[in-house]
């Protein structure tokens, strides 16, 4: 209930603060946009190990796999946001990833279970910059920060031998941590490297299974395959209106 909960009141802060930044840029030809900026961002996910996958098949035996790492994962989004201080900015995010697999195999008899991964999700963030420093002439900032948002986690169809389980998409809480740096390359533009933790919530199955083709009875409880967590490299180019 508190996670519900907290999901709604995040999901009402993502929407009122999109369709705040949104207007206002609908509106940048009759406002001064000095402070705004955008940042297309790309980048690489390597996830950390999930907790043991698990279900309970439909003659009520409990399942168990190996817990394993969702392998490596591409990024690609983009951030628009607003310097509130000269400092401390504020952002709206939206990154896709994908390319996530998960593959294990049952702790009982060593049997394979395989399925595809991607994740979409919208994050406010906000971020505290240190003073400027300098290397060769070449200016920078470092900064910490972090968010929270709402993550769409959708999981494939699993397949076992002779047997294939179908995906879900589940919406979830989630939040980063983040530490990094802008190094200057123009006066409004920027290069954006960052490192950040980010905690995308549950990954499910549905209850629906078929073998051969053929339709079974449906698991008694879909698959639980844990927490989408992973350490984060990204690189964009920070344009300052």
């Amino acid at each position: 209930m508190i996670k519900k909960t907290f999901s709604i009141i995040t999901l009402a802060a993502i929407t009122l603060f999109s369709q705040s930044t949104f207007a206002l840029f609908s509106k940048a030809s009759a406002m001064d946009l000095d402070s705004f900026y955008i940042t297309p961002k790309v980048g690489v996910s390597a996830s950390r190990g999930t907790q043991e996958p698990r279900f309970t098949s439909a003659s009520d035996v409990l399942r168990t796999y190996k817990s394993e790492t969702l392998g490596r994962g591409h990024i690609v989004g983009v951030s628009v946001g607003k310097y509130v201080q000269d400092n401390i900015r504020l952002e709206l995010e939206g990154l896709n990833r994908d390319r996530y697999k998960l593959d294990t195999t049952r702790n009982s008899d060593g049997k394979t279970l395989k399925a595809d991964i991607s994740s979409t999700a919208l994050f406010i963030n906000g971020f505290y910059e240190f003073e400027p420093s300098s290397i060769s002439n070449k200016s920078f900032v470092p900064y910490l920060g972090g968010g929270i948002g709402l993550s769409k986690n959708k999981l494939g169809t699993i397949t076992r031998p002779n047997t294939t389980v179908d995906g879900k998409t589940v919406e979830e809480l989630a939040y980063k941590l983040s530490a990094g740096t802008l190094f200057s390359l123009k006066e409004n533009l920027s290069l954006d490297i960052a490192y950040q933790y980010v905690n995308l919530g549950e990954f499910k199955s549905t209850v629906v299974a078929r073998r051969s083709g053929a339709r079974q009875s449906d698991l008694l409880e879909a698959l639980n395959g844990g927490e989408i967590k992973s350490h984060e490299i990204t690189i964009g180019l920070q344009y300052k209106f």
